[in-house]
């Protein structure tokens, strides 16, 4: 039995020509659905950011037995799908954020919220929040002209030079954790960025 090369040499560069347009077709096409996949179901998802927080309650309460006398915690929260259901069911909050929020709370942490929004615009926001159980104390946001890596970073040093720990950062997307002070980041799913 002939090999698929052996076949190939055999035909005509006219029907060799159809058939590499056609692979070549096929191959785009696998190439375009694969990079639109749809976003997961609002199901799915949920069920995916529960996967992406295990421990972080656990992982509350070990920091704060060992908190040193005088030392202020503190958590650092994404708003838009990550705290509240901004893609999904706006104004909704996320679940699993939510629970993670009150029990740090409760245990005497402090609560952030840093997001890509523009510091002029968060009055709306903020009603959002508070409405969906976020007993936060302060939203630190973007300035215009600054680029989301800058900012997320610039509100976390602006958390640590008041005197905060942050012991969790907690976001979606990869401008969530670049640069440090934090100690630990519990990352939620963005689907490549696709989830925003």
């Amino acid at each position: 039995m002939l090999g698929m090369s052996a076949r190939l040499r055999h035909l005509s560069p006219r029907t060799g020509a159809a058939l590499v347009a056609v692979v070549v077709s096929l191959v785009m096409g696998v190439q375009a659905s694969a990079g639109a996949a749809p976003l997961p179901t609002r199901k799915a998802w949920l069920a995916d950011t529960v996967r992406a927080m295990k421990g972080s309650q656990a992982y509350v309460r070990q920091r704060v037995d060992a908190q040193q006398k005088g030392q202020k915690l503190a958590i650092n929260l994404d708003i838009d799908n990550t705290s509240i259901q901004s893609h999904y069911a706006y104004p909704k909050a996320v679940p699993v954020t939510q629970r993670f929020a009150r029990y740090a709370t409760k245990h005497g942490v402090t609560l952030f919220f840093n997001t890509g929004r523009y510091a002029d615009q968060l009055g709306a926001i903020s009603k959002v929040l508070t409405k969906a159980g976020y007993d936060y104390t302060r939203i630190c946001g973007r300035q215009h002209g600054e680029s989301l890596t800058h900012s997320k970073q610039r509100c976390r040093a602006q958390f640590y030079a008041d005197g905060y720990t942050i012991i969790a950062n907690v976001g979606n997307r990869a401008t969530d954790f670049v640069g440090g002070d934090y100690e630990k980041g519990f990352r939620l799913p963005g689907y490549a960025g696709k989830l925003s």
